[in-house]
């Protein structure tokens, strides 16, 4: 059986290799934010958007991420945002962003808020996910779900009609104590 296909649309996050590793079971290409255009994505199962490396902030710099942005508006091909990309998929709905008063790094508690495929096989209405943010989601935009959250906001959302999920936290992150990877494997399951 081939294996699935997938776009790692890269924000420059820091934890590529650890993206890389931890869907290396995979097809993947990865292809950095400027540079993808919609065109890009056709012949791809699915599409990860990684965290961010610090270039620009989404929300401040929409202009920046306009491919990625008209992407996620306008592809019908499944998406999972991580952290940055949560950010992403949180503009191209626009939502209202904030900055944290700390920068969060770490291990984070997750509360659940509904039953929903993307966490199946966790055990509580409560994860553990590796966190490496210090902005925030603050209110949703049309078509967006929250699904978990912390005491920092919103941390899992889904799309209300299409195959699109995000994680503020880091699922990539192979650390004790994070549950994210479940989150990503049971996406991809999904697609």
């Amino acid at each position: 059986m081939k294996a699935k296909s997938i776009l790692i649309i890269n924000n420059m996050t820091h934890f590529i290799a650890d993206l890389e590793r931890a869907l290396s079971h995979y097809d993947i290409e990865i292809i950095d934010f400027q540079a993808v255009k919609p065109e890009d994505t056709n012949r791809f199962d699915c599409i990860v958007l990684s965290g961010g490396g610090g270039l620009a902030e989404v929300a401040e710099s929409k202009e920046s991420f306009k491919n990625e942005i008209k992407i996620i508006r306008e592809s019908n091909i499944p998406i999972f945002g991580i952290c940055e990309g949560f950010q992403v998929i949180g503009a191209a709905y626009d939502s209202d962003f904030r900055l944290l008063k700390d920068y969060r790094r770490g291990i984070n508690r997750i509360t659940i808020l509904k039953d929903d495929p993307i966490f199946k096989s966790l055990k509580t209405l409560e994860l553990r996910a590796f966190e490496y943010h210090h902005i925030a989601i603050e209110h949703l935009g049309k078509g967006l779900i929250p699904l978990a959250i912390s005491s920092d906001g919103i941390e899992v959302i889904r799309h209300e009609n299409k195959l699109i999920y995000a994680s503020q936290f880091h699922p990539e992150e192979l650390q004790e104590g994070n549950d994210g990877l479940t989150i990503l494997q049971n996406f991809l399951a999904m697609v």
